[in-house]
């Protein structure tokens, strides 16, 4: 245990003393400059899409989109080892607890029993051992409010049952003690929360997953400048989180794709917006190939000023951007380039010029040379310009 987590958690032992620590003063933690830069500390476990223990996160989506069932995705392909919308998850397994007051016993075992295609029993022992879930059996099973004294004591008891090294929380506004707009309330609900868990794990992470609010006007703020403001209610919850996702739709069915936008991180990159679709057989979310976030972003911000949404432009095929550089060799950007005045759009274009390398139908070299550029295309073609730049190199061996 590094020397963080060991001060942390003699703190949080002398504050349990007494109600809440309320009754216990203490400085604010400060260190010396000298001290602060020879810490040896590790860095953060990032659990994924920059979510890391030892720190707060949050969801924000509306409700029915899927953030329950997309943050049990995630659970199930960490503790699997598998990557989730194209990120990776943190290697070793986790313990995860996810507490909830939404979901019925009869939907999350539907949803794991969905979860479960393909897996082995191996897989599914280890999902066993390291996954808990709040499946709201007992009539009180659905109060979770911080702001009631018995929910704590059964809080307390629950975290120290299992110590999870993930926590996740859902909905926020059902664990909220005080009122949804008040950013005091929302601050002290956090420090709550923490303060809990970390009495049962000091190094555990938490995940809360919020309402967002509805309507075109407030989707348009799942991105960009406005993106702060997505969630439901305080920004409080914004502000305290180290990473933050915002979940919109993609459309207007009944099974949306959902746009995933990365709205905060700051123990990790940045990742760009990627959408998802729910496979209602599996109950698995995949990206989808070829959405066109411009597109929808032109969408959502006609239908907030009261105009129809423009219909969608189906996006390039895999046969299609293959065809269409034909059997020649060229730069990434010069195909980029192609791809865009054959129809594609620009999320289009990257992304199949990446799908036709993974695919093993493009292949990609670089000329040796200083300053030469990278090719990509079919095999025959990369093997010509191998040849050629071979030729050239005995022409100029010779003189």
């Amino acid at each position: 245990m590094s020397v963080i987590h060991e001060m942390t958690q003699e703190a949080e032992i002398m504050q349990s003393t007494t109600a809440e620590g309320a009754d216990i003063v203490r400085p604010y933690t400060t260190r010396n400059w000298a001290e602060l830069s020879q810490l040896q500390l590790n860095p953060p476990v990032i659990v994924w899409g920059g979510f890391a223990m030892g720190a707060t996160g949050a969801i924000f989506g509306q409700g029915g989109l899927g953030k329950s069932r997309m943050a049990l995705n995630i659970v199930r392909n960490q503790v699997l080892g598998l990557s989730f919308a194209g990120l990776s998850t943190a290697a070793a397994p986790l313990r995860h607890l996810m507490i909830g007051s939404e979901n019925s016993v009869h939907r999350l075992h539907n949803d794991t029993k969905r979860m479960n295609t393909g897996l082995t029993p191996g897989q599914i022992e280890l999902l066993g051992a390291h996954v808990q879930l709040a499946t709201l059996e007992n009539p009180d099973d659905t109060s979770i409010s911080l702001s009631d004294p018995f929910n704590l004591d059964r809080w307390r008891k629950t975290l120290e049952g299992w110590r999870p090294d993930m926590l996740w929380v859902d909905p926020w506004g059902d664990v909220l003690n005080g009122e949804a707009n008040s950013d005091e309330d929302a601050r002290a609900t956090i420090g709550m929360l923490r303060r809990m868990l970390r009495m049962a794990n000091p190094e555990a992470g938490l995940v809360i997953l919020a309402h967002a609010r509805t309507g075109a006007r407030n989707i348009a703020q799942a991105v960009g400048y406005d993106a702060a403001n997505f969630g439901k209610g305080s920004k409080a919850l914004h502000a305290a989180a180290r990473c933050a996702w915002n979940l919109a739709p993609g459309d207007e069915s009944d099974n949306p794709p959902i746009v995933c936008v990365h709205a905060k991180s700051n123990d990790y990159p940045k990742q760009r917006t990627v959408a998802l679709r729910l496979d209602p057989d599996t109950r698995l979310y995949s990206p989808i190939e070829g959405f066109d976030l411009e597109t929808w972003l032109a969408d959502v911000g006609q239908r907030a000023n009261g105009r129809c949404a423009s219909k969608r432009k189906p996006g390039m095929t895999l046969d299609a951007a293959f065809a269409a550089l034909g059997d020649n060799a060229d730069t990434k950007t010069a195909v980029a380039r192609l791809l865009r005045e054959k129809g594609a759009t620009r999320d289009d274009a990257k992304d199949q010029v990446d799908k036709l390398l993974d695919s093993g139908r493009w292949v990609e070299w670089h000329d040796a040379r200083k300053n030469a550029p990278t090719y990509i295309g079919p095999p025959a073609a990369i093997e010509r310009k191998r040849a050629e730049a071979q030729a050239r190199k005995t022409r100029d061996a010779a003189g």
